[in-house]
């Protein structure tokens, strides 16, 4: 296991053992905001008070690991807070949320440890992303103001969409876990020596697996929050995203294996209802049979 890998997986820990005692539920969380801002910052918690100096124990760090360690425990202090909350919608989103974050890391190192580097955790994945997650947890806390009835008289809801999300995280951890050195959260532009085409285990049901993980994860972290508008949204979104991915990357996997993706492409599935996936020409004057 490489030493990254053990830093983060340290870091998630330590958060989840010093914080575990604090009261990290939302009621005691508002209740420990310092409204009486006259005597601030004292009139904070006592914990809250040395977090400052627990989280600078990571400056002692080797400077490759700094990032890695402090994302690793803020993952694992978000995991707790969603875990103490779990009676509520988003608690549940929360310890899925962060678990998602980590375990992408984790995967990457696990599989394809040569391309492990920051962005293997997605907390920086791109812009548009982190405002789909802004605009979901805005309607989820206005809803919850106009109408908390509803969004939290629907447990079952959202537990329906917890399996979702943990059936999507499966899918997708076991096709990186499998696919190995040929994963990458990039598409390749070029065939790398010892790339090779997986076809076997979860690639046999699906093309692309890991898509329809995220696709299913995305889909059901918004039934988890009860968030009708989102859950719409996010799916005309994803799957327009997914879409062009996978028109782009069969271009590219077919330029590499030729006739053998081919072959591939007409006995399996993208594994997304709808997204065919590159079938033209990758050269110009190239006949299609």
């Amino acid at each position: 296991m490489l030493a990254e890998v053990r830093v983060s997986l340290f870091s998630v820990l330590l958060a989840i053992c010093l914080n575990f005692p604090l009261p990290l539920e939302y009621s005691s969380l508002i209740s420990s905001l310092p409204w009486d801002v006259s005597n601030f910052p004292y009139s904070l918690p006592y914990p809250i008070l040395l977090k400052p100096l627990e989280l600078g124990v990571f400056f002692l760090l080797d400077q490759s690991h700094r990032l890695v360690a402090f994302t690793g425990y803020c993952l694992g202090f978000v995991f707790l807070v969603g875990l103490q909350n779990s009676l509520t919608p988003f608690g549940l989103y929360l310890t899925v949320l962060a678990f998602f974050h980590f375990s992408e890391y984790v995967a990457t190192g696990l599989s394809n440890p040569q391309n492990l580097s920051f962005d293997s955790f997605l907390v920086n994945h791109s812009i548009q992303y982190g405002l789909a997650m802004l605009i979901s947890w805005l309607e989820y806390f206005l809803q919850l103001w106009f109408y908390p009835d509803v969004k939290l008289g629907l447990p079952m809801v959202s537990y329906a969409g917890l399996v979702i999300c943990l059936l999507g995280e499966l899918t997708r951890k076991m096709a990186m876990l499998q696919a190995g050195r040929n994963f990458n959260h990039l598409v390749q532009s070029s065939k790398a020596d010892e790339h090779q085409l997986v076809t076997d285990g979860v690639y046999s049901l699906c093309r692309h697996p890991s898509y329809l993980g995220w696709f299913l994860w995305s889909l059901g972290s918004q039934i988890l929050l009860v968030n009708p508008l989102c859950l719409i949204i996010y799916g005309v979104v994803s799957y327009a995203f997914f879409k062009e991915r996978i028109y782009v990357e069969e271009y590219t996997l077919i330029a590499f294996f030729g006739d053998q993706y081919r072959e591939y492409q007409k006995k399996v599935g993208s594994g997304i209802p709808g997204i065919e996936g590159f079938h033209g020409p990758v050269m110009w004057g190239e006949k299609q049979e």
